[in-house]
């Protein structure tokens, strides 16, 4: 089951997968939540999985959260791998924390 779970007001856990199935989903959830607090972490460390669209879904909450940048925590080594492949991975790393 994909979810965002709001661990504190500022950091938000993503689990599951982000593939092509899920990513509709977990946009709109991810809208309506931010439009209350918007996260300033999400921590992806319960993702199972991952494809392109998952990788995509980062990029437009970057986009989404510009005003105020989140920061990406444990991001998937498939994440990474795609990001470097599509050549994205400035995008994605500037905005990590371990």
């Amino acid at each position: 089951m994909n979810k965002i779970t709001v661990e504190q007001a500022n950091t938000w856990r993503v689990s599951g997968e982000l593939s092509f199935a899920t990513v509709g989903a977990l946009l709109t959830e991810f809208a309506q939540r931010a439009a209350e607090t918007p996260p300033k972490i999400l921590d992806l460390c319960d993702v199972t999985r991952t494809d392109s669209a998952g990788l995509a879904l980062l990029i437009e909450w970057l986009k989404q959260t510009k005003e105020i940048p989140i920061t990406f925590r444990n991001l998937p080594t498939q994440m990474l791998n795609l990001a470097a492949v599509s050549g994205v991975q400035d995008m994605l790393t500037h905005a990590v924390s371990e």
